[in-house]
C-alpha cells in the first residue's frame, strides 16, 4: 500500500511539472526547479535524517517528543537559512514571493515528515501510505484547478501550501505519537546528543543534494532558466524512481535493522534479495525507456521536447545508479556507517563541482546528464567498496 501511495505521490509531483510546463512555460518550470535546488540542501539538513536515525539508532532511547522538539528547532533554522539564501540570489519581487511561499510549504512538509518518521519506527507504514494517497489527491485537484484557471506560478505554489496544511492538520496529526503525549522541553545535552549522532548522516544528505543540484546551478547561470526547465522535466523520471526506492526502503528499513542486530549474515541475505528484485524491475523499465522514451517525453510534455533521444538514453543509465545508490545508502545507514558516507559524498561533491564546470559550460544540457552520471558512478563505487569491506570484516571474519 505504501508503494501505491508513493506512486500516486510521484504522479502528483509529475503532474505539477507537466502542468507548469504546458500551461505556464519552460521559464516557470525552470524557476520551480530552481526553487527546489535552492531549498533542497536546507530541507535535508533541517530534517537531520530522523526517518533513518530514529528507527535505527542504538545509542539513544529518547521519547518521540524529544526528537519532535529537535525537529521543531531545525525547522526554524530552515526558514532562517532560506531567508538568507533569498537575499543573495538574483530574484525579482514576484519570484522572491513565490520562493517564500514555497519555503512555508516545505516547512509544513517537514512537520509531516516527522510524523512519518514516528510511524516508520513503529512499523505503521499503512498510515503513511494513506496520508500520501489523500495528500496526492487533494494536491492534484487544487494544483490543477489553480494552474488551469489562473496561470500563475505564485498561486500554483500557494495551492501546494494549502494542500499540505490541510492534510497535516486534518489527518496527519491524529496519527502522531508525540502529539498525544505530554510536552517536555528538549534539554541542551539531549539536543547535543541527537546532533552529534545524526550530523554525519545529515551532512551526507546535504552533500548528496548539492551533488544533484550543482548541475542545475551551472545550467541556470551559464545557459538559461529555460534550459534548466528542460533538464528538470526530463530528470523528473529519475526523481520518481528515487521516490519509489525511498518508499520501499522506508517499508523495510525497520525490519532490516532488526535483522542486522540479530545476524549480519541474515541481513545481507535479505538485502541481496531486495537488490535482485530491483534488478528485475530495472530491466523492464529500461526496455520501456529505450523503446518508447522519446515518444513518452513528447506525449507528456509536448512537441517542444522532440529530439532528446540522447538525453533519454543517458537518463536510462542514470536510473540504474539512482536505484542502487539509494539501496547501498540504506545498508550503510543501518550499520551506522556515517563517517565513511560523509567521505564518499564529500568526494562526489568535489567531483561534481569540477566536472560541472568542465563539461556543462561547453556542452549544456547533454553535459549536465553526463555529469550527473559520473557523480553517481563515483558514489556507487565508493559505497560498494565500503560494503565489501564490511562484509569481509563482519561476515568473513
Amino acid at each position: 500500500m505504501n508503494i501505491v501511495g508513493t506512486l500516486l505521490f510521484a504522479i502528483n509531483q509529475w503532474v505539477q511539472v507537466i502542468l507548469i510546463t504546458r500551461l505556464l512555460g519552460l521559464y516557470e518550470v525552470g524557476l520551480f526547479s530552481y526553487f527546489l535546488a535552492l531549498t533542497g540542501p536546507l530541507v535535508l539538513f533541517s530534517r537531520f535524517m530522523l526517518s533513518v536515525l530514529v528507527p535505527t539508532q542504538r545509542k539513544l532511547s529518547y521519547d518521540y517528543v524529544i526528537f519532535q522538539e529537535f525537529r521543531r528547532i531545525t525547522n526554524y533554522a530552515f526558514i532562517a537559512g532560506s531567508v538568507i539564501v533569498m537575499i543573495f540570489v538574483d530574484l525579482n519581487m514576484y519570484e522572491s514571493l513565490c520562493l517564500m511561499v514555497f519555503v512555508l510549504y516545505k516547512c509544513y512538509e517537514n512537520k509531516e515528515e516527522f510524523i512519518y518518521t514516528e510511524n516508520i519506527a513503529e512499523s505503521r507504514i499503512d498510515f503513511m501510505a494513506r496520508s500520501k494517497i489523500y495528500k496526492s489527491i487533494i494536491t492534484i485537484i487544487l494544483f490543477t484547478v489553480t494552474a488551469f484557471f489562473f496561470r500563475s506560478l505564485l498561486l500554483a505554489v500557494l495551492s501546494l501550501l494549502v494542500s499540505q496544511m490541510l492534510i497535516y492538520y486534518f489527518y496527519d496529526r491524529r496519527f502522531s505519537y508525540s502529539e498525544q503525549r505530554a510536552k517536555i522541553g528538549i534539554k541542551r545535552i539531549e539536543f547535543r546528543n541527537i546532533f552529534i549522532l545524526g550530523i554525519g548522516l545529515s551532512m551526507v544528505e546535504v552533500l548528496n543534494s548539492l551533488v544533484s543540484n550543482i548541475p542545475r546551478y551551472i545550467l541556470e547561470h551559464y545557459h538559461s532558466v529555460e534550459t534548466l526547465g528542460v533538464f528538470a522535466t526530463i530528470l523528473y523520471f529519475m526523481i520518481i524512481t528515487n521516490n519509489i526506492v525511498v518508499a520501499i526502503n522506508q517499508s523495510v528499513v525497520a525490519g532490516l535493522a532488526k535483522e542486522a542486530q540479530a545476524s549480519v549474515k541474515k541481513f545481507y541475505r535479505s538485502f541481496f534479495r531486495l537488490c535482485g528484485i530491483f534488478l528485475v524491475i530495472i530491466i523492464a523499465g529500461e526496455a520501456i525507456l529505450l523503446l518508447f522514451g522519446n515518444d513518452i517525453l513528447v506525449l507528456v510534455y509536448g512537441e517542444a521536447f522532440m529530439g532528446y533521444q540522447n538525453e533519454m538514453l543517458l537518463l536510462g543509465i542514470l536510473l540504474i545508479f539512482t536505484v542502487y545508490t539509494k539501496l547501498f545508502e540504506m545498508a550503510l545507514s543501518i550499520f551506522n556507517i556515517y563517517n565513511l558516507q560523509l567521505l564518499l559524498q564529500g568526494t562526489t561533491f568535489i567531483a561534481a563541482v569540477i566536472f560541472s564546470f568542465i563539461i556543462i559550460i561547453p556542452y549544456g544540457l547533454t553535459g549536465a546528464f553526463i555529469v550527473v552520471i559520473i557523480n553517481y558512478m563515483i558514489l556507487a563505487a565508493g559505497q560498494v567498496g565500503v560494503l565489501v569491506y564490511h562484509w569481509k570484516y563482519k561476515v568473513g571474519s
